[in-house]
């Protein structure tokens, strides 16, 4: 029989049917024989249950229909060191004590600086059967200071199209970046200020932006590009693109993914970049010495030094034997370690060796 695996996420969107926290319960249901839903606020113009992708949504409208929800669930997920998860953790063992409790840090060490964990949230951590966080650091920090269960499961990728391994020879001279441009977490200007630099040793290489344009900083890059007229041909914004097919042909045409961000869980993108056979470049954030095996396949800058960046980009670019071996590699390190499918089996038997 079937067991039922409920993510709860009160302002769930669509978009994040392609992200972790829908990957995961899109895996358990295709591919683990669970029947996943989603637990969430209400978003849509109908209220009734809606299948997206293997899942059925339930819209938390009432006492009646979130009761009955948890009540019938085998396995609940949480994202986050949330107020409302943990709140969920107590509602959940009262209307089920029997049910598991998987509860996914999704942390950074800024976010994990500032929790004080007290006696009461300890044994309500305690209640979960499996708690994970996605970087080694964080780990090794977690496991010198709470009193909990801690393991390890990073982000991964999850394959939309493309599973073939990629040849060298099909890349471009083409640096990519993917994400939300120019929020401060981004750090994008970190990374135009940095090509600005290297461009004149980088001329038979393209920088490629991908993702929405904050507002405020479309100003920035008007500036940026009025003021530097001869990098206007090597710098193509793109928008954003939806289609996971095209994202990851463009992941597959590049030859480095470069990451400028001053702060980050475990960015999805790493997976996805790196299982493309693309060579990762990244500013010192936990997740990047995962992705890049402590830099064997890629390298850490110091955050917000766009020189030290600007040099990590002429170095890498012009040897070709490095960029060469490490898309072999790394997409062989990446399949072993990241792959979604892989990580939820982990997640299913951790969750049932923990058999309460």
């Amino acid at each position: 029989m079937r067991k039922n695996f409920t993510l709860y996420w009160p302002s769930f969107v669509d978009v994040e049917l392609c992200k972790d926290l829908g990957i995961i319960t899109m895996i358990f249901s295709k591919y683990l024989n669970y029947n996943s839903s989603i637990l969430c606020n209400k978003n849509q113009e109908n209220y009734d249950e809606v299948t997206k992708e293997n899942i059925t949504m339930i819209y938390a409208v009432d006492d009646v229909i979130i009761n009955n929800a948890l009540e019938n669930t085998d396995v609940l997920l949480l994202i986050g060191y949330y107020d409302f998860n943990l709140r969920m953790i107590e509602k959940y063992k009262s209307i089920n004590p029997k049910g598991k409790i998987y509860l996914k840090l999704d942390l950074n060490i800024h976010w994990l600086r500032r929790i004080v964990l007290g006696k009461e949230n300890t044994d309500l951590l305690n209640q979960c059967t499996l708690i994970s966080v996605e970087c080694k650091n964080l780990k090794k920090t977690l496991h010198e200071n709470w009193p909990v269960k801690i393991e390890y499961i990073p982000n991964g990728y999850y394959n939309a199209g493309i599973t073939r391994n990629i040849e060298y020879k099909e890349k471009e001279n083409t640096i990519i970046t993917v994400g939300r441009l120019g929020t401060y977490e981004k750090a994008t200007e970190v990374l135009l200020e940095a090509f600005k630099l290297a461009a004149p040793k980088l001329l038979n290489w393209k920088l490629k932006l991908i993702g929405s344009i904050e507002p405020y900083f479309q100003a920035y890059i008007d500036n940026f590009i009025e003021t530097n007229p001869e990098l206007k041909d090597q710098i193509i914004f793109t928008g954003r693109i939806n289609d996971r097919k095209l994202i990851e042909e463009e992941y597959k045409k590049a030859k480095i993914f470069c990451l400028t961000s001053r702060c980050e869980g475990f960015p999805n993108v790493f997976g996805e970049a790196a299982n493309k056979g693309c060579y990762i470049i990244s500013s010192d954030i936990d997740p990047a010495w995962d992705i890049t095996d402590d830099k064997k396949y890629g390298s850490v800058f110091p955050i917000n030094d766009h020189v030290a960046l600007a040099n990590e980009l002429i170095t890498v670019c012009l040897n070709e034997s490095r960029l060469e071996s490490v898309c072999k590699d790394i997409q062989i390190y990446t399949k072993e370690n990241f792959e979604w499918i892989k990580l939820c089996e982990k997640i299913e038997s951790f969750l049932n060796e923990n058999n309460e």
